[in-house]
């Protein structure tokens, strides 16, 4: 038997009112509207729900036996309707980001904060290690975070790969190395020293190989470490010239490295990469934190 719960919802007002005129009133529907309603759910239950006395009403047994199903029925579609508001409102939602072990250290924690104090009910899961997206399954993660662009086909269906950010890099060398403080140089003359090379992610790499190649150059290979902390190890121990991203060296007063002052055609940007589900698939958390990024992204380029 299918029961109407519009019709639970109008006889428990009734009931509680006890009466069809003052029910009618605070539903805005109409005394025929509200007895028509009743009349189909003592059809259904089979026999009369309540009789009429004076202005008002008196249930009958069968009446008081639905009073506490009825109230059951609008407690659960009061608990749905909140859900929705949360829903809309990010509260009690989650937020799954994925990224390259750079960008998990560097680049996102105080996008995850701002985004927490924001919307302090999302639980966001931060997992770092990715290097590209044939690592994580399509369905373990909302947004993934890369150094570098993405074949097409490594993205699950329904998601598409943008850049959100442009990052300088800085050429960095250890103190007392023979080109700290001197004037801004050209690639000939940095490349009459090592190169320190990352091996574990292609951004930074390929926009040294693509700078060099510009120029018709190419990098020697020195020495392939296997993250920033380790590029920045080896230029510590005189071992050459390392490349990190300049938001990096600057979050980390700690390392005393010295950076070196490149000139124009020398100069070097990291374009940074998120995969993000299309626009009809994107959770309200997916959008607002994609808002906020930019939006902070937009702030640190200035006007």
């Amino acid at each position: 038997m299918d029961i109407d719960a519009d019709q639970l919802l109008t006889f428990l007002m009734v009931a509680e009112q006890g009466s069809l005129t003052a029910a009618a009133r605070l539903l805005h529907r109409g005394q025929p509207a509200i007895s028509e309603r009743l009349q189909k759910l003592s059809a259904q239950v089979g026999e009369p729900l309540y009789r009429r006395e004076g202005r008002g009403i008196r249930l009958t047994p069968a009446g008081k036996a639905l009073l506490e199903p009825s109230r059951k029925v609008r407690a659960a579609l009061d608990d749905a309707a909140q859900a929705i508001v949360r829903h809309r409102r990010l509260q009690g939602a989650a937020l799954r980001i994925a990224a390259t072990p750079t960008l998990a250290h560097y680049f996102l924690p105080r996008r995850v904060a701002a985004f927490q104090r924001r919307h302090n009910d999302v639980r966001v899961h931060l997992k770092e290690g990715i290097i590209d997206g044939r690592q994580t399954a399509s369905g373990d993660w909302d947004l993934l975070f890369l150094e570098g662009p993405l074949d097409r086909r490594d993205l699950p269906p329904h998601y598409t790969l943008r850049s959100w950010h442009k990052e300088p890099i800085a050429c960095v060398v250890a103190p007392g190395h023979p080109l700290r403080g001197a004037a801004p140089l050209a690639w000939p003359e940095l490349l009459r020293y090592p190169m320190i090379w990352r091996g574990d992610g292609p951004g930074v790499r390929r926009a040294l190989a693509a700078a060099l190649a510009a120029q018709g150059l190419a990098a020697p290979f020195q020495l392939e470490v296997g993250g920033v902390d380790a590029v920045v190890a080896a230029v510590m121990a005189g071992t050459g010239i390392g490349f990190v991203a300049q938001s990096i060296v600057a979050q980390r007063p700690d390392w005393p490295v010295e950076v070196l002052a490149l000139q124009d055609h020398a100069t070097l940007h990291w374009t940074l990469y998120v995969a993000t589900p299309e626009a009809p698939y994107q959770s309200p958390a997916v959008r607002s934190f994609l808002a906020l990024l930019l939006a902070d992204v937009a702030t640190d380029a200035g006007p």
